[in-house]
């Protein structure tokens, strides 16, 4: 893959980040509280943005940091408060010996009149040097910034779907897609998808096969060795089922091929029954789960 490298790099930033979140509910005075956004929360859009939440009610916690009208009380030193007053991004603030610290001016939050420059936590020589738990936390939340912008720049909806990719080796639009379009060993492959409706005893089912990346290219090689012609993509699949037609979407292919398919079966590659070869599909009848070749001879 092209990116998985980049991929996985910034998963590790996720994960030092503590980005996978769990439910939670912190109070601030007078009952407001805040509640936890985890990253799969999203818009329609894919995207969750805290300009969008009404703060008058209660704030939120996403990515690491608090946003609301008020700082949160028992929350741990070295946590991050932006200050949503007038619903947009305002100062933020860490928590550094049970005091709000102004990230940019040094300054104390004081209450809803603003912040004081007179707190004794600040000498008069202006604002003190940061401290290692201020420093880790503020590193934090640039790497977590950083993973949202990677996920949103690789084409996903969210950290999370790109974690899950990242695992399977696939692009966002292979995980998307329930498709497969780059394998190793195998140049310009023809993209292979599947849309679900699988033949199930003479019925369509709403029953999808799930086609996953095939990374060792030894099934290449060997396939290869068995059967001569162009190899068009060797891919992983798997149905809810024993015996199943399966329409698999091909781009490419122009129905005047001859088109064999192998599935792999402890050791060796088996034929497997191929019931229509059309414009830019290829039906299959299996009877099985496994890695499947496509071949034109």
């Amino acid at each position: 893959m092209r990116k998985v490298g980049k991929v996985r790099k910034w998963l590790a930033f996720a994960l030092a980040a503590g980005l996978m979140v769990s439910a939670m509910s912190v109070f601030a005075g007078g009952g407001y509280n805040y509640t936890t956004i985890s990253p799969d929360s999203n818009s329609s859009s894919g995207c969750f943005n805290p300009e969008d939440v009404n703060y008058s009610k209660g704030g939120v916690y996403y990515f690491g940091c608090y946003y609301g009208m008020y700082p949160p009380s028992d929350v741990d030193e070295g946590e991050c408060w932006v200050d949503m007053t007038d619903g947009t991004y305002g100062p933020t603030y860490t928590l550094s010996g049970g005091q709000w610290v102004n990230e940019c001016s040094g300054e104390v939050y004081n209450g809803r009149f603003g912040p004081s420059s007179s707190s004794s936590s600040k000498s008069d020589d202006g604002p003190q040097p940061l401290g290692d738990l201020e420093i880790i936390q503020i590193h934090q939340r640039a790497e977590a910034e950083a993973v949202q912008h990677a996920a949103s720049e690789e084409g996903f909806a969210d950290v999370g779907d790109m974690y899950m990719a990242a695992e399977k080796n696939m692009s966002a639009g292979e995980f998307y897609n329930n498709a497969v379009i780059s394998t190793p060993g195998i140049e310009n492959a023809i993209t292979v998808g599947q849309g679900g409706n699988l033949v199930v005893d003479g019925q369509v089912t709403n029953m999808s096969a799930t086609i996953s990346k095939v990374t060792n290219r030894a099934y290449v090689d060997s396939v290869r060795t068995q059967q001569e012609g162009r190899v068009l993509n060797v891919v992983d699949v798997s149905y809810p089922a024993v015996n199943a037609t399966i329409n698999f979407y091909m781009p490419g292919v122009t129905g005047e091929e001859n088109i064999v398919a192998l599935q792999y079966n402890a050791g060796t590659w088996v034929n497997i029954e191929v019931a229509e070869v059309r414009a830019d599909h290829v039906t299959l009848n299996m009877k099985g789960n496994g890695v499947v070749a496509f071949i034109a001879q």
